[in-house]
């Protein structure tokens, strides 16, 4: 059967950069996979390997994100999916999680879909559970541990916020995992260098049984309006002296003062 994992292409800078006239950011020339993705492979591949399941690694993006499945492919993934057609551009994370479903509907034999908990250039944590929305599927999401795996369920661990829950969920399902799970394996260079040319396949809008007006800037409710980026150090430090009566007037008219309202 198959583990599918959805992973997407970013920025491979710090410098996020913002087009002023769309408001979306902009595509850096070096790209790589977003980080939290790999933690999803790595716990795609455990699982994969005891169930002798094979992963397919799946991205939604331009030609050239086809990069992030070869990552994939030398993590250990079987094969890459690439989602590319300009109908997919300007999607906001409810068309990007329908078109990644559609995507992943033509695929057969689906075990798990497993995901990474957010993406590092937009950190919404979105589109995991709307994809399981989308596909009708169980999900758990932050995931810190496989606990055990079973031919017709898992068991596994979830951090939810300072406690720890174990689970025990049925297939079909959507796992989302968290950047707690264990370090990912390195990329292999001999598994890129013995890559096929049919490993990664391209599936544009009309391979898709796809509603046409839920994808792209035409089934996108959220709209941008405006990217603010802080300038400079806007911090500083003020020593406020006296007992905490006084301290405490003193950091009212400070937040007063910085808001523009009347001292009171």
């Amino acid at each position: 059967m198959n583990i599918i994992v959805p992973i997407k292409q970013v920025p491979a800078t710090e410098k996020v950069e913002i087009d002023e006239q769309t408001n979306n950011l902009k595509r850096s020339p070096v790209s790589k996979i977003n980080n939290y993705d790999r933690f999803a492979l790595e716990s795609a591949l455990r699982i994969a390997n005891q169930l002798d399941d094979q992963v397919i690694a799946v991205t939604m993006g331009p030609q050239n994100a086809d990069q992030v499945l070869g990552e994939a492919i030398g993590m250990g993934a079987s094969q890459g999916i690439l989602l590319s057609d300009r109908a997919f551009a300007g999607a906001d994370t409810l068309a990007t999680a329908y078109t990644l479903a559609k995507g992943i509907e033509k695929i057969d034999d689906i075990r798990l879909v497993v995901v990474g908990q957010q993406a590092e250039d937009a950190d919404t944590g979105q589109v995991g559970p709307l994809i399981a929305k989308q596909l009708h599927l169980v999900q758990a999401t932050y995931v810190s541990e496989i606990k055990n795996v079973q031919k017709d369920a898992i068991e596994i661990q979830r951090v939810m916020g300072q406690v720890d829950v174990d689970e025990v969920i049925t297939y079909p399902a959507l796992l989302t995992i968290s950047d707690k799970f264990a370090k990912p394996r390195y990329i292999l260079s001999s598994n890129i260098m013995s890559m096929k040319t049919n490993q990664i396949v391209t599936w544009h809008a009309n391979d898709l049984a796809i509603d046409k007006n839920r994808i792209g800037v035409a089934g996108s409710p959220s709209v941008v309006r405006k990217i603010l980026l802080p300038t400079g150090n806007q911090r500083r430090l003020q020593d406020i002296s006296g007992d905490s009566n006084l301290q405490a007037a003193e950091i009212k008219t400070i937040i007063q003062e910085s808001l523009g309202q009347k001292i009171w």
